[in-house]
């Protein structure tokens, strides 16, 4: 029989002098630990490859349940829009598929144990349940078919969001141990950083798109998976008011039936709901007292792979049909070459000014409107008001 090994330095930061092969005693019988440490390691650097190309951690999953002893692996997230964002190995997708078929994720007694996973990080099968219930329970009875039991879930977050990376041994292999626990702990901190780099990542790319709305004069609001607001451009916020409100990270127009309809919506974006009330471009419209009906389109950003880890998942893009379309002069510059002069009169001819009106408001005369609107017409590759009026329209639609 192999000799038992201990080390003192299992807890700590350093994996030197843990081993491959070490004799441990499960429920059926006595085994060898399944883990290849050195391989184990040297995978989970991997993590930080898959934060910056989310593609692959499908790939570095299979290398990790290779190297853990594992029959598959799976990353979920506790609430929220969960079967559309889980990564798995293929081995555990016809399993995988049941457990969603069956609703056992709305009935999984597992889920009690969320404050014990925050609270230690790694958690095993056989912390919560007994013999007696692996013989009784109707979810171990369902696992049977695909010989699953045993599990070693790892708590992390990314964000607010409490994720769990659960490895997988079916019944013959026996369950995880103590000292596979403590070193699944290590796994755990690279899982914290890579979560946290893809999170940073997602958020700066975020920034950037609200930053371009903005510069483009548009008002647009970003939600994680979880229908929360997560950023919010000064031109959305102008918007802010009685007739649409942010209450407990949440965006909430006035009007009860826009509301619903515009939480169908995004939640069908992200994937939580079947359809949603919309016309067929898209567009809702969002009731004002006294006012046009603010004109709202969600979009998905990202992707089903990147959900779990991102700090936004969809955008709604707001127009308000009472705000005259213009473009700042900066804008019309970099895209034409416009001088300040130019693009202000181009703006003004767009809001159906005649020259002789844009002369009288700028304080010029007739005929330097004249001459600055041809070179507007030159720069744009325009002929007339109409053509150019339609133009700036679509940029500010783009």
């Amino acid at each position: 029989m192999p000799e038992l090994r201990e080390h003192s330095d299992i807890g700590g930061n350093n994996w030197e002098g843990m081993h491959e092969a070490t004799l441990v005693a499960g429920t059926e019988g006595s085994r060898l630990m399944r883990f290849d440490v050195e391989a184990l390691d040297r995978v989970s650097d991997e993590f930080l490859t898959a934060a910056l190309n989310p593609l692959q951690w499908p790939s570095v999953l299979k290398k990790v349940s290779v190297a853990s002893g594992s029959y598959g692996i799976n990353v979920v997230p506790i609430a929220g829009r969960v079967l559309d964002s889980i990564i798995e190995t293929e081995s555990l997708k016809p399993a995988m598929a049941r457990y969603f078929e069956d609703e056992w994720n709305q009935r999984d007694f597992r889920a009690l144990q969320v404050p014990r996973l925050v609270r230690d990080g790694v958690v095993l099968e056989q912390d919560f349940a007994s013999a007696e219930q692996f013989d009784t329970l109707d979810y171990y009875q369902a696992q049977v078919e695909f010989g699953l039991r045993w599990t070693a879930m790892i708590g992390f977050s990314s964000g607010d969001d409490l994720l769990v990376f659960a490895l997988h041994r079916q019944i013959h292999d026996g369950p995880f141990d103590r000292e596979e626990a403590a070193i699944l702990q290590h796994i755990r901190q690279k899982l914290m950083i890579s979560a946290t780099m893809m999170r940073d990542i997602s958020a700066s790319a975020v920034g950037g798109m609200s930053a371009a709305f903005e510069i483009a004069n548009v008002a647009c609001i970003f939600f994680d998976r979880l229908a929360r607001v997560t950023t919010i451009n000064d031109r959305a916020k102008a918007l802010l008011g009685t007739d649409l409100q942010i209450t407990n990270g949440e965006l909430r127009p006035a009007c009860g039936e826009d509301a619903a309809a515009f939480n169908r919506r995004l939640k069908s974006v992200l994937g939580t709901a079947v359809s949603f009330e919309a016309d067929e471009d898209g567009v809702l419209l969002l009731r004002r007292a006294g006012k046009r009906p603010l004109i709202a389109r969600i979009q998905r950003i990202g992707g089903d792979v990147q959900d779990i880890f991102s700090h936004s998942c969809a955008l709604a893009v707001i127009e308000d049909p009472e705000e005259r379309v213009q473009q700042r002069p900066g804008t019309l510059n970099k895209l034409f070459g416009l001088t300040r002069a130019e693009a202000e009169i181009a703006q003004l001819l767009a809001q159906g000014m005649s020259v002789q009106e844009i002369a009288s408001h700028r304080g010029i005369s007739y005929e330097t409107a004249r001459a600055h609107l041809k070179s507007v017409y030159r720069k744009t590759e325009t002929n007339r008001q109409s053509e150019l009026s339609l133009l700036l329209a679509k940029i500010r639609m783009s």
